[in-house]
């Protein structure tokens, strides 16, 4: 059973309703509601490497509830893309591996954010593994347990009590429920526990243009990447009339920097989203000249970690000859365009670079070989960020601090420079990188 028409009348300019599943009666369902009209109502793309199209709007859900997880430490009623085991008797929900997840929380560990999160072969097979989920939204019992599964025993032997109130899978249009996605999203939850929000648009044209023109006029980085020069004798854009008020189309704007953020505490400072979701401009990944589409305020948070993060410049990889040992090496640079000027990293630094990652992320060695765009998601305060990494046609968010994700972009371009080289020089680089640690299981999906 359903719930019949919008579950949220408050928010207008989309519908919100359950086509499968009810939503439960104890809980707010403008909660979803208001997070999916903003991401329905950012222009959402961008376009990766092999020139796909990803469109982002479950991200940007996704990314304002990780904010929100993120500031009460996990102990909150939803979570996003929580990473799945399809084990049997029961699939299990990944855990944090990281070791500054395993020093802040303990044994009361919240969900892995690496969505490429897998078991070791050993418990792959014991607990007979046959794939990995990630469903959009998990609602649990009790927000003050991390742990967002139904009754089981983990990989580790440490039972848990069912804490699965309802897993809720969200449609924007255009999307639909697969039959994999069905019968895999009841055996995580069960059937009576199993949801799908559909969202549908309710803006007219005339409202959908009031938010481009909007976003055309105000966002700061508008003027250099979205908006065309007036030719000699024309009169730039004219601000936007908006729509009558209580219609769609009347939300406080500018949307990046009116998120709807809850906490059972004040925030410090309100996470805002960068520019280049908000315009939704068709942007190159960081480590490609894309911090040219953050604001300033965040390109000046990363000059600490060197030019390479500001300016425009080329990545490359050269094979040197040390005259001591005259032994033949690699080293991996950065080459400013406007000034010529130079940074390299050696094999080493590279492994530095790489126990910066794994001490505060949960990102493997296989996940970083497939990361083909990187960028910025929002500044989120306290020296962290949150990043949208797009790898192996998976999209994921996820919440570091500064020095882990420069980390991240310098090693996704030393990468990618690497394999331009040649064989030789990824193997070389790969071997430095798995002597650190940070290996795990590739298994398909």
């Amino acid at each position: 059973m359903s719930n019949p028409g919008n579950i949220c009348p408050a928010v207008t300019s989309i519908t919100c309703t359950m086509e499968r599943g009810r939503f439960p009666g104890d809980e707010d369902p403008c909660y979803l509601a208001q997070k999916a009209e903003i991401a329905m109502r950012l222009p959402l793309r961008i376009v990766t490497k092999a020139g796909l199209v990803r469109f982002l709007n479950q991200l940007i859900m996704s990314g304002l509830i990780q904010n929100e997880e993120e500031k009460e430490e996990y102990h909150w009623p939803y979570k996003a893309e929580v990473v799945f085991a399809m084990a049997y008797p029961v699939p299990l929900p990944m855990l944090a591996t990281s070791i500054a997840s395993k020093e802040k929380y303990g044994e009361d560990l919240p969900q892995s954010r690496n969505p490429f999160a897998r078991p070791s072969r050993e418990d792959w097979i014991k607990r007979k593994v046959k794939r990995i989920r990630r469903p959009d939204i998990i609602l649990v019992k009790e927000k003050t347990e991390r742990w967002p599964g139904r009754e089981a025993t983990y990989f580790d032997d440490k039972f848990h009590a069912d804490n699965l109130k309802m897993l809720i899978e969200v449609k924007f249009p255009g999307d639909t429920l697969s039959e994999d996605q069905d019968l895999d999203y009841t055996l995580i939850a069960t059937e009576s526990r199993f949801g799908v929000l559909r969202v549908e648009d309710n803006r007219t044209e005339k409202q959908k243009e009031y938010d481009k023109q909007y976003n055309a006029a105000f966002s700061p980085s508008a003027e250099k990447y979205t908006l065309l020069p007036p030719h000699q004798g024309e009169k730039p854009l004219p601000v936007p009339v908006p729509p009558p008020e209580g219609g769609p189309g009347t939300l406080p704007q500018p949307l990046h920097k009116n998120l709807p953020l809850l906490s059972t505490s004040p925030w410090d400072f309100m996470p805002s989203v960068e520019d280049w979701v908000v315009l939704g401009h068709e942007v190159s990944s960081l480590a490609e000249e894309g911090w040219e589409y953050v604001s300033e305020s965040t390109r000046q948070m990363f000059h600490q970690f060197g030019a390479w993060v500001s300016e425009k410049g080329d990545w490359f990889c050269q094979q040197v000859l040390d005259p001591l040992t005259q032994q033949t090496h690699y080293v991996f640079s950065w080459m400013n365009k406007q000034t010529g000027d130079i940074i390299t990293w050696s094999v080493a630094q590279c492994q530095d670079l790489w126990r910066t990652v794994l001490l505060g992320s949960e990102i493997s060695l296989e996940y970083l070989k497939q990361i083909e765009w990187v960028q910025i998601l929002s500044d989120i305060g306290n020296g962290t960020v949150q990043l949208v990494i797009q790898a192996a046609v998976t999209g994921a968010v996820i919440i570091v601090t500064l020095a882990v994700a420069a980390a991240v972009v310098a090693l996704v371009a030393i990468v990618a420079a690497a394999v331009a080289a040649g064989g030789a020089a990824a193997a070389g680089l790969f071997a430095a990188l798995a002597a650190v640690g940070g290996g795990t299981m590739a298994i398909a999906q």
